[in-house]
């Protein structure tokens, strides 16, 4: 390397070290095309239902208006005979990919960040299969398993850090769900509250930036619109106070909602060799409502559309509530892969419009719609213990500044209560599993937060790359291996000489041996005690039996998991 091309490498270098350019900033931009890649996701999905009900029906239209044009009799058999495909699908996941796939209760585990993609396409496309044929389940979570488990591929091929790939996991489910429902800042906060629970600028910051992105595409297709746009107002405060029992109710009623899910999914969901009976059974008892009531199938969008609008008697709400509590949990409950939000959202929402209706019955009320949403925010936002993404939430589906005060109030009462009642989520069963996030600090170690196969020179490397290497990640250091790749040394970026002298040297003498080595068994606070007494911002995990090297700690990875860590512990006390 000429020394032209050695001083404009080092020059491109401090400027980058001096403007601070590195991790954070690559994050970033890697939120924004996941968040692209998500939007894509979506439409896909949402393309690939439409198709699977041409195929079954030859009709391109909302799933409420397909079944209303269909006879009778196949309304009746239409979710059942999907329901075959979509259990042979997923039961080759299974086969295909032995190792245990988490449970997504709409959510998935911020652990590790690696998702089975293999399983995760398969269950994908189960969903599909199944929201086509007009089973009764939301199809946001699926659509969030896709967006996830493609953001876990692409961290994966980047090859970074647990943390950084959760964090990219979470981007892609915050870039679908924008794109499902239209909502960027709800679905930011989501994934915070829910997925990573607690509040971070670290995390939100591309958290939001995948949402912006997810929703600027959506935004130049013409596809951003509110999904239930209305103009609910409360034309007194002593309407407002109203909403002090409906929240309560709402509290009462979401617990309710959140045991009986499981208790069906406790009952109902056994071996693998019957999913396929029990999931066709689950269709046919959707056909036999459907043949009735075709507002009964999908994700319940549909239906609470219909009720903001005003196209849904009482008698009519209180029937479809009722068969849509049992559905949702009979369907989810034998193994159907979809979600619960926009079910959950739709209960709440039929609840808070029954209340309405009957307060205008004695005189007190003012209009079913306006109860109607503050009941859904209220019901959302204990079944998923997320009250600042409920109050948010509603608000952005509806576009109406005028509910933020009795929603607040709602949300605010609704959790209250909640908390004096036994805890429950509908997504307990992905919060506790196994993950680096979840995990006790005193059990993780070393090996949980280090990134695998890390940049690294031999002794021999010329100059030009350990510069190359540098330029990659300016904010690590170059660890250095022998011929044997035994861990040597260390290469430090701010140590390196201004001028080659016309004889550029190669890595072996420009390494430190002196620097501490992490092994993969320490834990947390043997991690933090090297690097407190190092100004260093990166160090190598070396196999102390072998000298191998495992990977790369960075001293910014290492403090925003320990920050985090410390921030849910608190939450939970």
């Amino acid at each position: 390397m000429d020394r032209a091309s050695y001083h404009r490498r080092m020059f491109l270098l401090r400027v980058m070290r001096a403007l601070h350019i590195g991790q954070r900033q690559a994050m970033l931009v890697q939120a924004l095309l996941l968040g692209l890649a998500g939007a894509l996701a979506a439409l896909l999905f949402d393309y690939g239902i439409d198709a699977v009900q041409w195929l079954y029906t030859g009709q391109w239209c909302p799933r409420v208006d397909c079944f209303m044009r269909l006879p009778e009799w196949a309304r009746v058999l239409l979710p059942a005979a999907g329901a075959v495909p979509a259990a042979l699908v997923l039961l080759l996941a299974m086969r295909v990919d032995k190792r245990p796939m988490p449970e997504y209760m709409e959510a998935f585990s911020l652990g590790d960040g690696r998702l089975p993609c293999r399983q995760g396409f398969l269950r994908s496309l189960s969903a599909v299969l199944s929201l086509g044929s007009g089973a009764c389940i939301g199809k946001v979570g699926a659509l969030i398993q896709a967006s996830a488990v493609a953001a876990s591929a692409a961290g994966r091929l980047l090859n970074v850090s647990p943390a950084r790939l959760s964090l990219l996991v979470g981007c892609g489910a915050a870039a679908g769900m924008t794109a499902a429902i239209h909502t960027p800042l709800s679905s930011c906060l989501f994934v915070c509250e829910v997925l990573v629970g607690t509040f971070s600028i670290s995390y939100m910051a591309p958290l939001l930036a995948a949402s912006c992105a997810s929703y600027a595409l959506m935004w130049l297709l013409g596809r951003t619109d509110a999904l239930y746009a209305a103009d609910a107002v409360f034309g007194s405060l002593s309407q407002v106070s109203l909403c002090v029992l409906l929240a309560v109710a709402a509290a009462l009623c979401a617990r309710g909602w959140v045991w009986f899910v499981a208790w069906m999914r406790r009952r109902l969901n056994g071996r693998s060799a019957w999913l396929l009976p029990r999931m066709a059974a689950a269709g046919l008892l959707v056909g036999l409502v459907a043949w009735k009531d075709p507002f009964i199938v999908g994700n319940g969008q549909e239906a609470i559309a219909a009720l903001v609008e005003g196209n849904l008697s009482t008698p009519h709400m209180a029937a479809l509530l009722g068969c849509k509590v049992l559905l949702v949990a009979v369907v989810f409950g034998v193994g159907t892969m979809g979600g619960m939000l926009m079910p959950t959202l739709m209960v709440g929402c039929f609840l808070g419009a029954l209340f309405g209706t009957g307060a205008d019955a004695l005189g007190v009320g003012g209009g079913v719609l306006p109860y109607a949403l503050v009941g859904m925010a209220a019901f959302f936002g204990v079944a998923v213990r997320a009250p600042i993404t409920a109050l948010l939430l509603v608000i952005e589906l509806t576009m109406n500044a005028s509910l933020i005060f009795p929603v607040m109030v709602a949300v605010a009462v609704a959790y209250g209560v909640a908390r004096l009642l036994p805890a429950g989520s509908l997504y307990d069963r992905a919060a506790s599993a196994a993950s680096t996030l979840n995990a006790a600090p005193a059990a993780m170690r070393v090996t949980d937060v280090m990134r695998r196969s890390p940049m690294l020179v031999h002794t021999s490397a010329p100059l030009d790359r350990v510069l190359h290497q540098m330029l990659r990640h300016p904010d690590e250091n170059v660890p250095v291996v022998d011929a044997q790749d035994r861990y040597v040394g260390l290469i430090v970026a701010s140590e390196l000489p201004t001028d080659d002298g016309g004889n550029p040297p190669c890595a072996g003498s420009l390494m430190r041996a002196d620097v501490p080595a992490l092994s993969p068994s320490d834990g947390m606070p043997e991690a933090l005690r090297a690097f407190q007494n190092t100004a260093l911002n990166s160090l190598p995990v070396v196999n102390p039996a072998t000298r191998a090297l495992c990977g790369v700690v960075s001293r910014i990875e290492l403090y925003r998991i320990c920050t985090l860590l410390l921030r849910k512990a608190t939450t939970r006390a």
